[in-house]
């Protein structure tokens, strides 16, 4: 079982990229209640660990060359974000399915594990199999694993 910290930082660091990919090319502020939920600082104006948590890995995000910012806005994102060149490339990629999640369904006598029932077409398959569409997914679900495999396959992607 991961660290929660990292389920969390995988879960951060999707957010963010699936964020400035939508916005792509267009730099935009990017909040951290967007990336790791609201949250009301306490009595000493401290945010919790999560929040903090959201903030600094947009910062890595921009260490590590996946984004870039003009300028912090406080502790609360990053102002003038963009993708870089590294990071649209590997979010379009074409990779075969990084993670899938087993489907079943219930029939009246147990439970058993179906496939599809027709094939999908050659451009929709494509489309399936770009990163940020299995990363959107992932996101979707809310499956930790699928969401820190589709996460890690992008840090470790090279192109």
């Amino acid at each position: 079982m991961a660290d929660i910290n990292i389920e969390n930082f995988y879960r951060h660091i999707g957010r963010i990229l699936s964020i400035l990919y939508e916005l792509f090319p267009t730099k935009a502020p990017v909040y951290v209640d967007d990336v790791a939920g609201i949250d009301e600082p306490d009595e000493y104006g401290l945010h919790s660990p999560q929040y903090t948590a959201g903030f600094f890995a947009l910062v890595w995000l921009a260490d590590e060359g996946y984004i870039r910012y003009s300028d912090t806005i406080r502790q609360d994102g990053i102002d003038q974000a963009a993708l870089t060149h590294k990071a649209f490339l590997r979010l379009t990629q074409i990779s075969d399915p990084i993670y899938m999640a087993p489907v079943y369904k219930v029939d009246e006598s147990n439970l058993v594990r179906i496939a599809p029932t027709e094939e999908p077409s050659p451009s929709m398959v494509e489309d399936q199999k770009l990163v940020i569409n299995q990363l959107r997914n992932a996101l979707r679900s809310g499956d930790s694993i699928a969401i820190n495999k589709v996460v890690l396959h992008i840090l470790q992607s090279h192109s």
